[in-house]
């Protein structure tokens, strides 16, 4: 599956944007300037692969992890849904989850 800039740049921007750090401080971890993840984040640039793999390290985000968070072709409801799931705390993803399960079971008992 092949990503494109924009939707490499918008997962590691949502990715840095739930562990509260900065473009800057990235760009620091990483050794890059704020401006270059400013130009990988808005879809400008892709990263090289070395400084890809140190985002990635640098965001705590395995491949596997980075690729599962990218969803190409989202729908705008699945889109929304997604934007507000990652900007839970863990506490709130609990209750999102809980809530979630919750649903599910009330839809197995209807098809019962």
């Amino acid at each position: 599956m092949t990503y494109s800039k924009a939707e490499i740049g918008e997962n590691i921007k949502r990715n840095r944007a739930i562990r509260g750090i900065t473009q800057c401080q990235l760009a620091e971890k990483v050794g890059l300037t704020e401006k270059q993840i400013s130009k990988i984040e808005t879809g400008i640039h892709y990263p090289k692969f070395e400084n890809f793999i140190k985002i990635l390290d640098a965001l705590h985000l395995s491949m596997k992890e980075f690729a599962m968070c990218s969803v190409p072709q989202q729908t705008p409801a699945l889109k929304s849904l997604l934007n507000i799931i990652y900007s839970l705390d863990e506490e709130e993803v609990k209750c999102y989850l809980s809530i979630f399960r919750n649903i599910e079971k009330m839809k197995s008992k209807k098809e019962l």
